[in-house]
């Protein structure tokens, strides 16, 4: 019986398909120019999982999200059970994490929590084919990555993965689960709060975090 790979795992392997040469910067959600379409030349059509893999690693836990891929770095996240907790319980404690893999060997250059998802204040449930690590990071050109856990905050960190800063201020009430991706818009990252009631959109300072 051939063991279950993570989500994460199966989209890291995916974009790292040969020849590496031929990838581009796909920075956020939907590429570049936020219309899911790529520049990239010469790229592979097909793949197994063998077939035009480079390399294929395993993530810990669990993410829907998409990675960002800029200068040669993916970027992704995830949500870890903790203590012991029951992969299958929505309700369960989490480490909200971020990452970060060299694109060319899969080594992870860092691995940090951006925060602790409180168990007691998840939703009673979550859409089946969504999960707690769903939105897209953005990448930007001086190496600050955005990261976001839906009600559960928002966070910028830097190169390194430091935290920059940290927004949890925003309560709302999710009806399947964290889902939109920011975007980034003149200095600010905004995103849909898309609660069971009173829905709402928010702009961030991208420097400060403050709403």
């Amino acid at each position: 019986m051939r063991p279950k790979i993570p989500v994460c795992s199966v989209l890291v392997a995916a974009l790292c398909c040969s020849p590496l040469r031929a990838a581009s910067d796909w920075p956020e959600f939907r590429g570049p120019h936020g219309d899911g379409i790529s520049d990239a030349k010469d790229v592979p059509l097909q793949w197994s999982a063998t077939k035009n893999v480079a390399w294929s690693v395993d993530i810990p836990g669990r993410g829907w999200s998409s990675p960002s891929l800029k200068g040669g770095r993916l970027y992704l996240t995830t949500a870890v059970v903790t203590d012991g907790g029951d992969e299958g319980n929505p309700r369960a404690d989490r480490s909200l994490r971020a990452l970060c893999v060299d694109a060319a060997t899969g080594r992870t250059e860092w691995d940090v929590e951006v925060s602790r998802q409180d168990g007691s204040k998840a939703p009673d449930s979550i859409h089946k084919k969504n999960g707690h690590a769903s939105p897209t990071p953005i990448v930007t050109d001086d190496g600050r990555v955005f990261v976001h856990f839906g009600h559960q905050g928002t966070a910028c960190l830097d190169a390194t993965g430091k935290k920059v800063w940290e927004n949890r201020s925003l309560s709302y009430p999710p009806v399947h689960g964290n889902g939109p991706s920011p975007v980034l818009v003149d200095g600010r990252l905004i995103f849909p709060c898309d609660g069971a009631s009173d829905p709402f959109i928010v702009a961030l300072d991208a420097k400060t975090g403050r709403i």
